[in-house]
């Protein structure tokens, strides 16, 4: 395995996911944005949306079986590239029609990203280290939520949508960095079918799937209509803005506290507490009637939602064999796809507080997917 220090690996990797996190999050403040300058009704918003989604889809399957079969650090390039070219092109439209065909292109480069750098860095780590990594690397998707608030709420009204967009499109420079900065894993070259992958990974892929499917489908529903919400409940659009970034900032603690448990408890513990302490958190932001409650229950899920997404991609990439790990991988997040697909079409179709509640429900059957799966801290302590 190529030698590299564990700072090193998880700051040049993690920058990356941090522009991703960056770009998903701040798509939900520039769709309440748009929409409120130009007048956009419910359904248009919600297409821009299903128009990434369906691109993260796509492109988090292509991109894990092009990992599998070109190596993990040359794909990473590539879905990094496309993302800030079309982040580029996005500033000179402000039409949901137009942006329906670009966000699907950025979001092919956006889903790609995600399951190759999570397996590479699972692949990069030492095995007592490797858990913690990839939570720490996760960790970077909420400095970019964070960044993304700051973005919108600040630096939005002063120099404009398509300036912000185009200051965007300059992380196509970050690529040069990752050349040199992180090495290729050494792995074994095994050509695996999609029909091989599933007799052989079968009973660990469809638990996985599910757990995959339930975190993403209440976690996009929540977020990517929460600064839209806030409006619709009487709050100015910078101040939504600003309500939606400070629940933000309570995902970083929701990380780190992850990572500590994730290795002290084990992954499967860690992840199905989180998850249920996720469905609390929306149950009581969907019966609150004051700022205060509104505040803290989203700040609660915030923090248990996003520490449970450090788990499962710290998770996944231990359970399957070397040879198929970025194509189940893909996978995964290929049905957390599905879930970000399907999510954020619920509050446009039935009542959000209603949404919630069905979030909360999926939420708690995710968490129990997991007791059929094994406990990889226990073995990795062992080897």
């Amino acid at each position: 395995m190529a030698e590299v220090s564990r700072f090193r690996l998880l700051i040049s990797t993690g920058l990356g996911w941090l522009f991703d996190a960056m770009d998903i999050l701040i798509l939900s403040y520039i769709v309440a944005f748009l929409g409120e300058h130009y007048g956009w009704i419910p359904l248009e918003k919600a297409n821009v949306i299903l128009a990434n989604n369906l691109g993260l889809f796509f492109g988090a399957i292509i991109f894990g079986y092009l990992a599998d079969r070109w190596g993990r650090r040359r794909t990473f390039m590539i879905t990094l590239l496309i993302y800030s070219i079309f982040a580029g092109i996005m500033g000179f439209f402000t039409s949901s029609y137009s942006l329906i065909y670009i966000r699907f292109l950025m979001g092919l480069g956006l889903g790609g990203e995600l399951p190759v750098v999570s397996t590479l860095v699972s692949e990069l780590s030492r095995p007592e280290q490797r858990g913690q990594n990839v939570v720490i690397l996760e960790s970077f998707w909420s400095y970019g939520t964070i960044i993304a608030g700051v973005l919108a709420t600040f630096i939005l009204p002063i120099i404009g949508y398509s300036v912000l967009m185009w200051s965007l499109s300059i992380t196509a420079l970050y690529v040069i960095y990752i050349r040199r900065a992180v090495p290729e894993p050494f792995r074994k070259q095994e050509k695996r079918s999609i029909h091989i992958l599933l007799k052989m990974e079968g009973r660990r892929l469809f638990p996985m799937w599910l757990a995959w499917f339930s975190i993403a489908l209440g976690y996009y529903g929540f977020l990517l209509w929460i600064p839209s919400e806030l409006i619709s409940r009487g709050f100015v659009v910078f101040k939504s803005f600003e309500f939606s970034l400070l629940m933000t900032l309570f995902q970083v603690p929701g990380y780190f506290a992850a990572a500590y448990l994730v290795e002290r408890i084990g992954r499967r513990i860690t992840f199905s507490s989180f998850m249920i302490l996720s469905a609390v958190s929306a149950i009581i932001f969907s019966l609150s009637r004051d700022t205060l409650t509104l505040l803290s229950s989203g700040a609660a899920l915030n923090f248990f939602n996003l520490g449970a997404w450090g788990v499962i991609y710290a998770y996944t990439p231990e359970i399957f064999g070397e040879g198929n790990r970025a194509t189940a991988t893909g996978s995964c997040t290929s049905l957390a796809r599905v879930g970000m697909i399907i999510g954020p079409y619920l509050p446009a179709l039935i009542a959000f507080n209603s949404a919630l509640l069905l979030f909360a429900l999926v939420w708690v059957i995710g968490s129990i997917s997991v007791i059929f799966l094994p406990e990889t801290a226990k073995r990795l302590k062992k080897g």
